[in-house]
């Protein structure tokens, strides 16, 4: 596969049109006879998204030379988890959202009910997609379902989601951390940990595949902070100053001190990919120019 020298965000439009059809094709696929929760489902993922997780996976994994069928697997079983996350995230009794992406959420759209029930189902499509998969030995999918387990679980994302609707505002930055490592950086470093159930890395290489992900999740997370508190609503696509009364990194600092936060957890990540691409030039200028487009990004 040929690379540019950095990445484009045309790179990432492009995939998602493909991997867009592909997750479509799954729920459509699904056989039920409540059309009712496949309807929900079809109309989030039209909604649209980054689909960043996916494409970390694609990208990286090709640069470690894992089969892109494989990649394909675990792409789907990740976005399948956020798409649960996100859904629920949204319900009235989390953060009450009427719309995400400029579009109206899944229970304004439909009903509470049946946006609980599409988000869990996107929870078992990405067990499903695993379990099914052709493209990995039995082995293998145990391994992944367990790496897929804890990181949507108490010792991630769900406790994650926890923490960040009862942690009080006037938490520390330590606290807040954890909890951004849960909530946010367990699905990133989910994106990297697969590839461990099908390729072999010493301690050190795991050491760092790790570290990658957290930081890009604290990144993301980071991100998502400042635009609540600073980001223009036509292009975030939702309310913002929503987070105002929450445990908060964009509320702890002002403006100039978030930036430079964000920029010694950039800082950090750029040092981990070094280490881990020392070998493969090419790898680290495109992961590490994706990273900065996370870091970037306007919505």
């Amino acid at each position: 596969m040929n690379y540019r020298r950095s990445f484009d965000a045309k790179d990432l439009k492009s995939y998602s049109i493909v991997f867009d059809n592909s997750l479509l094709k799954n729920v459509q696929n699904l056989k039920t006879p409540d059309k009712r929760i496949k309807r929900a489902m079809i109309y989030f993922i039209k909604t649209g998204g980054k689909r960043i997780r996916p494409f970390l996976i694609h990208q990286t994994g090709t640069f470690l030379g894992i089969d892109s069928k494989t990649l394909n697997d675990f792409a789907l079983a990740v976005e399948c988890v956020h798409l649960h996350s996100l859904i629920h995230d949204d319900l009235p009794s989390m953060d009450n959202d009427d719309y995400r992406r400029g579009k109206l959420t899944v229970h304004k759209k439909f009903d509470e009910a049946t946006a609980v029930l599409a988000g869990d189902m996107f929870q078992v499509l990405s067990v499903k997609t695993l379990a099914e998969s052709k493209h990995l030995s039995p082995n293998q999918k145990v391994d992944a379902i367990q790496m897929l387990s804890k990181a949507n679980g108490l010792e991630g994302l769900i406790a994650g989601q926890s923490l960040d609707i009862y942690m009080k505002k006037k938490s520390s930055v330590k606290d807040i951390e954890v909890m951004y490592l849960l909530k946010t950086g367990a699905l990133f470093s989910l994106c990297f940990n697969l590839f461990l159930s099908v390729k072999k890395m010493n301690a050190q290489k795991r050491k760092e595949l790790k570290l990658i992900g957290d930081t890009i999740g604290k990144i993301f997370q980071v991100t998502d902070d400042m635009l609540d508190r600073w980001g223009d609503e036509k292009k975030v696509g939702k309310k913002i100053n929503k987070d105002s009364k929450k445990a908060n990194i964009a509320y702890k600092y002002n403006y100039k001190d978030c930036l430079k936060y964000l920029h010694q957890i950039q800082n950090k990540n750029y040092q981990a990919l070094k280490k881990f691409f020392a070998n493969n030039q090419k790898g680290l200028v495109y992961i590490s120019s994706l990273v900065d487009f996370i870091s970037n990004r306007v919505k």
